[in-house]
């Protein structure tokens, strides 16, 4: 008798803790995108800048946010004015006037963009501090962005189809 009751409880014990879900892709995501103590926090002190952190690691600051109704999707092609630039204040990339690159959709941009323009709408604008990990990690681009650099992108979202 006692085994025929041990039986369902051990099987609701092994029931509940199969469904217990864990944060440890969060938790690694996080430690990736630099953590707490992160390059992005110091950066954001000594520099007096106020930022809001994302749970996937990027920091943002929305400077304008838009008409509030029309808002990107990962197979929109953007059209953004941009200028991108490492915590040093080195410029490593920009746009001149308005540029959809090429007709590339959001999805194939790098994930801290992905992310970002999201948090705006047409006519938008907003700073990204993007970890190494949403940006263009431990590859850098050759001789313009360093291997695991902080990008900093400010993007303006001018429209999108």
């Amino acid at each position: 008798m006692k085994l025929m009751l041990k039986i369902p409880v051990a099987c609701l014990l092994l029931f509940m803790f199969a469904c217990t879900k864990t944060n440890d892709s969060l938790e690694l995501l996080s430690r990736q995108a630099g953590g707490p103590n992160s390059e992005i926090e110091s950066y954001l002190f000594a520099h007096n800048e106020a930022a809001l952190r994302d749970p996937s690691g990027i920091y943002y600051r929305i400077l304008t946010p838009g008409d509030s109704l029309h808002f990107v999707k990962s197979n929109s092609v953007v059209y953004v004015n941009y200028l991108n630039k490492l915590t040093n204040g080195q410029i490593v990339s920009s746009s001149f006037d308005v540029t959809n690159f090429d007709g590339r959709e959001l999805k194939d941009h790098i994930p801290g963009w992905q992310i970002g323009l999201t948090k705006i709408s047409k006519g938008g604008k907003i700073r990204l501090f993007i970890p190494p990990v949403l940006a263009y990690g431990s590859m850098g681009v050759p001789d313009i962005i360093p291997p695991n650099a902080v990008l900093i992108s400010d993007v303006e979202l001018v429209d999108f189809k």
